[in-house]
């Protein structure tokens, strides 16, 4: 995406749920995960710009709803972490934000994603 002349990734941080069977010691909840991921887009097409850690969660089975709690340290703690990776591999934070505390958005040059090759675009020597 182009803003000014320069071309940007833009990321942003949502949260997944993932689900690893029911727990066996506690009836009517099953083993959830929780675990924020930045997806990213631009120059560079679509891909995850990166993951936090998994954490734990009880969630009934019978279908009540979750969201990640700005009260909860741990909840805070993975989320934080992962913009402090983002930061350090360029990522800027931008003002605008989703409507819920973890929904932030991010943005870098778009030159600044690595190829499959571990290359930065536009960097790879040839030769003559």
């Amino acid at each position: 995406m182009t803003e000014n002349g320069n071309e940007w990734d833009y990321c942003d941080i949502k949260f997944q749920l993932r689900h690893k069977g029911e727990d066996p010691t506690r009836a009517g909840l099953k083993h959830m995960w929780l675990v924020f991921k930045a997806n990213a887009a631009g120059a560079n097409k679509n891909y995850l710009a990166g993951e936090s850690s998994e954490i734990p969660i009880a969630a009934n089975i019978m279908g009540a709803s979750f969201v990640p709690q700005k009260n909860n340290a741990s909840h805070l703690n993975i989320h934080q972490n992962l913009l402090n990776k983002l930061q350090n591999e360029g990522w800027e934070r931008l003002p605008e934000k989703g409507s819920a505390w973890w929904e932030t958005r991010l943005r870098r040059p778009a030159s600044s994603r690595k190829s499959a090759f571990g290359w930065l675009k536009g960097s790879r020597n040839k030769s003559k």
